[in-house]
């Protein structure tokens, strides 16, 4: 009695407790629930045909199988004429695809040339196609195609030839394709040519060979060189004669005597040392007479114009000397002043960063502390949970014991009732009783103040989660900081460079001066000599002047003589005009010499104004013909004074009876004697006036000195600033968060410190407490633990030991078929002979409760067995032809393989003495109708070695464990290792030393290859340390891939680069090692060499004279490119794959879109044919070694809907035939298997969500449930005499064969099949997702999985990725809740969709969007788009406007947006005054930025140097501050302009146009060219900081979306509409045709609506296509219900034709129509069409108001002329032209 009231007094606390503890798990179950959730995909009953079919005329009845020729037999029954352009009479029935092309021509309709031809198959003759002319047509046409480009034929040369016209052979070979009969062949050099080079060096005419190697000579370099004997063709052993320089025979190497050596066959003879020697003495003596022949030549020029033009030239070299020296001086201060700066920021800085990391240190113990204080309130909780465990232990015992009591006493019923009332009364007592109800309450009290620590605990480790969140942002910020300090050191070390070479050259320049002084203080003597010289000549004319005196004595005596004269007079007079002649011609001589002189003083004074030329050579020649051209200048002088003289002389002589003529002279002379004072007065002030004008000109350059200084003070300054205020922002920040972490580490603190005295209460006062939430906890934190990289490190089990493996693989993906390898090394056995080796445990994989679905490994009997379970009984597989005993006392392979219900193990023994390897091999088969190994993620264990005690084995593998060393190796297509465990027991892996690994000829093959698994890498540093970069570079590397991507090879150095890459199966090459014009790429366009085969193939990288890139694969040229010279600048290089910090880097992101790393093999990699083992570097991370042939193996597909693989294999479909496959699809219709043999057909499909098998026209249908649901399914289809059977998933479907009873063999014959679609079976549409893991039994070979990689047809089919994901409708359920559960290993394994967006590096974030999703569609109604960014570009004039901005921006204003296009023109930013006279654009011009704005009445323009068109985002700001203007793109490019400022008012008036202008706009101000709209994405508007969000008008503008686009026209959810141009509108009779993929299954498609009422309407309904017409009299309409949904994420054609009264409507061929009401004054009135959308004036009341469409159009065409939506009258709204979102 006493122990059953204790039971009642304790019962209510136990209650209690479980009330806590469900509320407690409840909490928890909010931080990790089970989301239990499902999808369905609703079908589409097929509605019943109401509308009677029909024959229309020219159609066939239906037992017509066969039209006329030209025709072909259409769907709809009807004989159509071929459309093969005149080139064919046959097509295809059904498609009406032409066969049999004629005259050249190729293409679905005939509408191409063939390769090799050229010409318009369309037009027809003469014009039809013809051989190309490469060179010749017809007999020497050499080129694979040709086409036309700018009027001229460009052929595409076969290998061997090249050139425009392919009229001249490649390098390495010969011939002359221009001689009709010859061909290019192969340089043949018997390999004795430069084994660098790629091809073989020989005459590109006659072939003979150049520069032989080896010792070689010959036309082929096929025998040794003279002094040389050997054999120079097959052994190349040509060695030296041993015949003391005489002649030996080539071959043999005997001695010849002098004079008998055999003629040797060189094209020149051989010359001497002497003869060479005589040649160049020659040659010296030739060139020492050209010398003195010139020397000759100088010496006779005329010293006048030279002499002045070589002084003027070094006067001009002085001047430019001063003005580089200023400008040197300025640069000079300039540098030193940034360099202060500078200095002083970099010690801000560091002080700054010092106080933050010491802050960081103080935050960093205190959040240590605050971990410590966790961890010791979680200890003393797990206490309390044991504690809890053995109260509840207890209780259960008191428990047991009452009812054993109640048993043995065996009471009465009554008994019972009457005890349990006593008992309840004592309860009832001891609860009255004070002690017990002051504890309650003080339970109460205490539980209460325990959900309240618990509560601040969680909050406590909220703000501790916050807070440690935040030092990754401070540390990446001081990471900038550390950057920007290494920058700026760079900066300083070349500024102080700079300052260096400064220095440098002003010593020089110093240098140069102080000669030129020397010079000048020289030409100022010899002017001293020259001005001397002319006082001598004007002494010496002091002569003349008293002869002239004389002369005037002579003439008052001349009249006594004058009789004597005048008889003499007529002989005098004719001496007299001789004379006259005479004189008169020396005088003038005279005269023009002076004026020669005057005009060279002249220049010699203008040329002392200036002072550089550039060429030092030439001043040190004018400085050394000085003194010369002085002298010259005063012998001129004196010759001056003796023709004076001279001409005195003779006048004196003849005077006599001559006084005109003596007068003459007078006068002359006085002339002369005046301009030779006038010369030297103005020789005597040249010097002054010249160093006068030099020092105007210095004080000038020094004034614009100091103005230029001060402006580049100005400019630091504001410079400094900037950065300066940035850097203290974000200083500031760092502070804040810093203080922030601060204060909530002491709160954190002040918490923890009642934390813990309060936990000792509750330690003493909790009673009960149930830990398994906090175990599930724990444990889905483990699971949700990534796996780590694989290490391929054995482990040894002693067989007490076990370890718990990450299965790693999708458990999905193991239910068709599993596979799964490791190497066995069993401990040697003494006597095997008589024991052999114990049974022991090896692996078991399978469910927890181990009686079903599990596959095992164990030995047996001395047998390796292989034992699997599908669900029913065991399949054991003993490999007894090789006991475990006789293995070799090293590693031996194993592997295990499930098809289906086919097992299958695998034993590879290798040898110690070659490469020769034992295989043994053991098949099995299940005998039960299961094929599937039924796995759940979540009850699956992995086991090696042995299990935990707790674990129970299955019978048939309830062994002991292994001993000895085991190392796992592949698990289906994903390489495993024992060291990514979940749990290990009585095992340390850190002191257990794995197995030595023996070095075997396999093993050494092996680790001869590396294998890649899409995560690793190896880095080689300092690659020159076993080769040098030379004239050739070269990298050679053997990779094997199945993978459509990945990166192979990458060195960087800042923001110098190399890259090889696979992208979609082809190589392609970027490089930059700092080119002007950018990175250089190339890539295999020919699609020469596809490297995703599953195959090695040898890529060579060879780097030629610095200046040509070369790409080689499997020793074939694939393509070569030149680049400007430059070296190879890099020292390391990434294998493989790259660290993410190295490939998420901005310069590697514009360049590298993929980032992926490699997956596949690799092995040989050389650099300059030097070897480098990838294990032996020590940054190599993941990089296991071997090669898995099972990670190669491409045993699943992807499909787009367009693609399909086939193959041809010996396989009976239709005779005891069985096979499988995994799918997986969204997609509702699509064929997944095709096979055709004569009219019997076999094929699996699917149609709306349900699988069909159709085997000779006997369908077997799936249940009602749908399998688009985005998850894998499974299907097995088999065939047998008595039955057809069809399995999904579990689900087991057939039908009896209706040929069974019938002697009916077919023969097994090889015919093609498919997967994924059939060209040949128009019927079905085309699959869209992924299948894997098919299979076949076969009559040739063994079941085993199909690897699509040996398919022969492969056609747009990704055979790596599979990148289907959940269904739509299921994410957006997910989505709503508040579910933190970690994702499953199906959703983290599901790999990268191609289509899906990618993480912006910028980051963007995608656009959440609240528009209901149409439940009856397939897409979304509103794609994937990044917030704030809109696309533009559509039409010429797409744009948004802005009106009534409240800030004005007349004075100054800094706009700021981002952009992203690859459009090389367009506007982005207008805005101006009415007139346009003020305005401010920014736009593209060439791919470069370009903004512009007005400063008066001129234009301020400022350009970008690079192009910003590559299809990234980009920053930009561009500020107008009155008339200086800034561009500053991505913060690292700053470009800055001005003009000198006006008086003249800015006014500027909205609205601000974006993207494009109105029509009209800014084609005043900007080239035509961009003004057209932007095309491309522009984001984030704002002004002076503001954002500029609502736009008033917006035309042809929508989202700018992720993911890929295509040809169409797009109209989203925000609404908007076409208007097409007059030329397009319709009237009484037209037909309309077009295109649409829905994104809502209701909206207006096109309207038409006249002035007078009348209208044409077409719309969609709910799914429903419908037309509403008016024509005056009343409305009438039809409609057309589609059987396929419009909704389905397809295209749709839809054709309205009206004639008059009557209308037809057809929706994918499905037809109906109306006959309205005859209009008996029917007005033909053209009215104008909307497509997408109609504005709501014009909607009548009998139409309700329009919902805009909202999805794609496209195909659009009117009465057979096709409209373009880009030229249409208007686009209104978030329409986007000629571009459409895929998903």
């Amino acid at each position: 009695m006493a122990l059953s009231s204790a039971w009642y007094a304790v019962l209510p606390l136990w209650l209690l407790w479980g009330a806590a503890c469900s509320r407690a798990a409840s909490g928890d179950e909010s931080a990790f629930p089970f989301d239990i959730e499902g999808s369905s995909a609703v079908g589409q009953l097929d509605l019943p045909e109401t509308i009677e079919a029909r024959v229309a005329p020219g159609s066939l009845p239906p037992a017509a199988k066969k039209c006329d020729a030209g025709f072909f037999f259409a769907q709809s029954g009807e004989c159509l004429p071929c459309d093969c352009n005149g080139n064919s009479n046959e097509c295809l029935d059904g498609s009406g695809l032409c066969v049999h092309c004629q005259r050249n021509t190729t293409g679905e309709h005939c509408e191409k040339c063939l390769d090799g031809y050229i010409g318009d198959a369309i037009r027809g003759a003469p014009r039809i196609c013809q051989p190309c002319a490469c060179p010749l047509p017809h007999v020497a046409n050499f080129a694979e195609s040709c086409y036309r480009k700018n009027g001229a034929v460009r052929c595409i040369c076969k290998e061997n030839y090249a050139g425009p016209n392919c009229e001249r052979c490649a390098p390495g070979y010969y011939g002359n394709p221009l001689l009709i009969g010859s061909t290019c062949k192969k340089c043949d050099c018997s390999g004795n040519s430069d084994p660098n080079l790629i091809f073989e060096d020989c005459d590109e005419v006659t072939g003979q060979c150049r520069n032989c190697l080896r010792n070689t000579t010959g036309f082929k370099c096929e025998r040794c060189a003279p002094g040389y004997y050997g054999d120079a063709m097959r052994a190349k052993n040509c060695a030296v004669c041993s015949c003391g320089g005489g002649p030996c025979d080539s071959v043999t190497g005997e001695c010849l005597e002098e004079g008998s050596e055999p003629p040797t066959g060189m094209d020149c003879p051989t010359i001497s040392c002497d003869k060479c020697i005589w040649d160049l003495t020659d040659d010296l003596r030739l060139a020492a007479l050209s010398i003195e022949e010139s020397k000759s030549g100088l010496l006779s020029v005329s010293s006048g114009a030279a002499a002045h033009r070589h002084v003027n030239e070094i006067n001009s070299t002085i001047y430019l000397l001063k003005t580089k020296l200023s400008e040197r001086e300025n640069q000079y201060v300039l540098r030193k002043i940034q360099i202060t700066n500078a200095e002083n920021t970099m010690k801000s800085l560091l002080s700054d960063v010092e106080e933050l990391a010491g802050r960081e240190s103080q935050v960093t113990r205190k959040s240590q502390l605050a971990q410590k204080e966790s961890m010791d309130t979680i200890n003393h909780a797990t206490q309390l949970a044991e504690q809890a465990h053995d109260v509840r232990d207890k209780i259960q015992e008191i428990n047991n014991k009452m009812l054993y009591y109640g048993e043995d006493q065996e009471l009465s019923p009554e008994e019972i009732s009457e005890k349990l009332v006593l008992a309840q009364k004592m309860l009832e007592e001891i609860r009255r009783r004070q002690p017990f109800l002051t504890q309650r309450e003080l339970v109460d009290e205490e539980a209460d103040e325990a959900y309240e620590l618990l509560s601040q605990a969680e909050s406590w480790q909220r703000q501790y989660n916050d807070t440690h969140s935040l030092f990754p942002v401070v540390l990446e910020q001081l990471d900038d900081y550390n950057a920007k300090l290494s920058d700026l050191q760079e900066s300083l070390d070349l500024a102080l460079d700079h300052i260096r070479d400064a220095e440098d050259m002003n010593r020089a320049t110093a240098a140069r001066q102080r000669d030129h002084k020397k010079q000048h203080d020289r030409v100022r003597e010899q002017m001293a000599g020259v001005n001397a010289s002319l006082r001598m000549s004007s002494d010496s004319l002091t002569m003349p002047q008293l002869t002239l005196s004389e002369l005037d004595d002579i003439i008052k005596n001349a009249s006594g003589i004058y009789a004597e004269i005048d008889g003499a007079k007529n002989e005098l007079q004719r001496k007299l005009s001789n004379l006259s002649n005479l004189s008169h011609d020396l005088v003038q001589e005279a005269v023009d010499h002076a004026q020669n002189l005057q005009q060279e003083a002249d220049e010699l004074s203008r040329n002392l104004h200036s002072s550089d030329v550039n060429g030092l050579v030439q001043k040190a020649l004018d400085a050394s013909n000085v003194y010369e051209n002085i002298a010259n200048y005063v012998s001129e002088a004196n010759e001056m004074a003796e023709q004076a003289l001279n001409i005195t002389d003779r006048i004196y002589d003849a005077v006599s009876g001559i006084d005109t003529q003596i007068i003459y002279h007078k006068d002359e002379s006085e002339n002369l004697l005046s301009q030779a004072r006038e010369l030297q007065a103005r020789a005597n002030s040249s010097n002054n006036e010249a160093v006068a004008d030099t020092s105007r000109r210095v004080g000038g350059a020094l004034a614009r000195k100091s103005t230029l200084k001060n402006r580049l003070n100005d400019a630091i300054k504001r410079l400094q600033a900037t950065e300066r205020g940035d850097a203290h922002q974000r200083l500031g920040q760092s502070k804040l968060i810093t203080a922030e972490a601060n204060k909530t580490t002491v709160e954190v603190q002040q918490a923890a410190a009642p934390m813990t005295n309060s936990l000792t209460n509750w330690s003493q006062n909790l009673q009960q407490f149930d830990s398994s939430a906090y175990n599930t906890a724990v444990d889905s934190a483990r699971d949700a633990v990534p796996s780590v990289i694989p290490i391929q490190v054995s482990m040894m089990f002693d067989g007490q030991s076990s370890v718990e493996v990450h299965p790693k693989a999708r458990i999905d993906d193991l239910k068709t078929f599993t596979s799964l390898s490791l190497y066995m090394k069993p401990p040697p056995v003494k006597q095997p002979e008589l024991s052999g080796t114990a049974d022991q445990f090896v692996l078991y994989l399978g469910s927890k409760n181990a009686k079903k679905e599990y596959m095992g490994l164990a030995i047996k009997n001395d047998n390796l067995v292989y034992v699997y379970n599908l669900g029913t009984k065991d399949v054991e597989i003993p490999l007894d032809s090789k006991p475990v005993s006789s293995w070799p006392a090293y590693f031996s392979i194993v592997k295990m393989e499930r098809v289906g219900k086919h097992g299958k193990v695998f034993l590879t023994v290798p040898s110690l003495s070659s490469t020769a390897e034992e295989k043994f091999i053991k098949k099995g088969e299940f005998a039960g109708d299961d094929s599937l190994l039924d796995l759940d993620p979540e009850d699956t264990v992995f086991y090696v070695g042995g299990v935990p005690s707790n674990f129970k084995l299955p019978a048939s593998l309830n062994l002991p464990g292994f001993v000895g060393c085991l190392e796992l190796a592949t698990l289906n297509n994903d390489v495993i290792s024992l060291y990514n465990f979940k749990h290990i027991y009585n095992m340390d892996p850190s002191k257990s030393v794995p197995c030595a690994r023996d070095k075997l000829a396999f093993t050494q093959s092996r680790a001869a290859s590396y294998f890649f698994d899409g995560s690793s890498y190896a880095v080689v540093r300092d690659i020159t340390r076993r080769g040098k970069f030379g004239q050739v570079t070269r990298f050679d590397i053997e990779v094997r891939t199945p993978a459509d991507n990945g990166l192979v090879l990458l060195m960087v150095n800042g923001s110098m680069f190399f890259s090889l890459e696979i992208r979609n199966g082809y190589l392609h090459v970027s490089y930059d090692f700092g080119f002007s014009n950018g990175p250089v790429h190339l890539e295999d366009t020919m699609k020469k060499a596809q490297i995703n085969d599953a195959k090695y193939h040898e890529i060579s990288i060879i780097y030629h004279n610095d200046k040509k890139m070369i790409l080689v694969v499997d020793r074939r040229h694939v393509k070569s490119m030149d680049n400007e010279k430059m070296k190879v600048p890099f020292t390391d290089i990434y294998i493989g794959g790259a660290p993410p910090e190295i490939l998420e880097s901005r310069t590697l992101r514009v360049h590298l879109p993929l980032d992926i790393n490699f997956r596949g093999c690799m092995k040989g990699f050389q650099f300059q044919k030097k070897d480098f083992n990838l294990l032996e570097q020590t940054e190599t991370l993941g990089v296991g070694y071997g090669c898995p042939e099972d990670s190669l193996i491409s045993r699943r597909a992807y499909f787009d809907g367009q693609s399909f693989i086939a193959s041809i294999q010996k396989i009976s479909f239709f005779d005891g035939f069985e096979g499988g496959f995994n799918f997986r699809t969204l997609q509702p219709n699509g064929l997944l298997f095709y096979y055709a043999s004569g009219s019997d057909v076999f094929s699996i499909s699917l149609k709306n969500g349900t699988v069909i098998m159709d085997v000779k026209g006997i369908k077997v249908q799936s249940a009602d449930k749908q399998y688009n649901d985005g998850l894998s399914h499974f299907i097995i289809t088999s065939v047998s005499p008595a039955r057809y059977e069809l399995i999904v998933d579990k689900s087991r479907l057939g039908s009896k064969n209706p040929t069974k009873g019938k002697v009916e063999q077919t023969q097994a014959d090889e015919k093609k099949f498919y997967f994924g679609g059939s060209p040949i079976s128009p019927q079905y549409a085309n699959f869209t997702g992924c299948i894997s893991n098919a299979y076949f039994t076969r009559l040739d070979r063994d079941v085993e999985v199909e690897d699509f990689q040996r398919y022969s047809e492969k056609v747009h089919t990704s055979l790596y990725e599979c990148p289907i994901e959940s269904s739509p409708l299921f994410l957006l359920h997910k989505k709503g809740k508040t579910s933190s559960k970690p994702e499953t290993s199906q959703n983290k394994k599901e790999g990268k969709s191609k289509d899906a967006p990618s993480w912006d590096p910028i980051g963007l974030k995608f656009l959440e969007r609240n528009v209901p999703r149409d439940s009856h569609c397939h897409l979304s109604n509103s794609p994937r788009a990044i917030e704030h960014a809109y696309q533009y570009g559509g039409t010429a004039n797409s744009r948004q406007e802005f009106e009534h901005l409240k800030e004005d921006f007349g004075e100054k204003s800094q706009f700021s947006i981002r952009l992203k296009t690859r459009s090389s023109h367009g506007m982005i930013f207008y805005v101006s005054d009415q007139e346009e006279n003020d305005f401010m654009a920014l736009f593209l011009a060439h791919g470069r930025l370009v903004f512009m704005f007005n400063v008066g009445h001129k234009k301020l323009k400022i350009r970008s140097q690079e192009k910003y068109n590559d299809g990234l985002w980009h920053d930009v700001i561009f500020i107008r501050e009155k008339s200086s203007g800034r561009l500053i793109i991505d913060g690292l490019r700053v470009l800055e302009e001005s003009l000198p400022p006006t008086g003249a008012t800015w006014k500027i008036k909205g609205p601000i146009y974006l993207g494009g202008v109105a029509p009209g706009k800014a084609v005043k101000n900007v080239q035509i060219n961009s003004v057209y709209s932007f095309s491309g994405c522009l984001s984030n508007l704002q002004l002076n900081g503001a954002s500029i969000t609502s736009a008033s008008q917006t035309f042809s503008v929508t989202p700018c979306f992720e993911g890929p686009m295509e040809t169409g026209t797009y109209f989203s959810t925000e609404g908007g509409y076409v208007v097409l141009d007059e030329s397009f509108n319709i009237g009484l009779k037209f037909e309309i045709a077009f295109e649409v993929r829905p994104r809502s299954s209701s909206g207006t498609l096109v309207h038409g609506h006249s002035v007078n009422g009348e209208y044409l309407n077409v719309h969609m309904k709910n799914g429903q296509v419908i037309v509403k017409v008016n024509n005056g009299i009343r409305d009438f309409s039809t409609l057309v219900t589609p059987k396929q949904s419009l909704c389905d994420g397809r295209w749709h054609r839809i054709t309205v034709i009206r004639d008059s009264n009557v209308v037809q409507l057809d929706v994918d061929s499905e037809v109906n129509h109306v006959v309205g009401p005859l209009n008996p004054k029917p007005v033909d009135q053209r009215e104008p069409v909307f497509v997408g959308g109609v504005p709501e004036s014009l909607l009548t009341p009998r139409l309700a108001p329009g919902r805009p469409f909202t999805g794609c159009i496209r195909h659009f065409v009117i009465d057979g002329r096709p409209v373009s939506f880009s030229k249409a009258a208007l686009v209104s709204g978030a329409v986007s032209i000629n571009s459409c979102p895929a998903a």
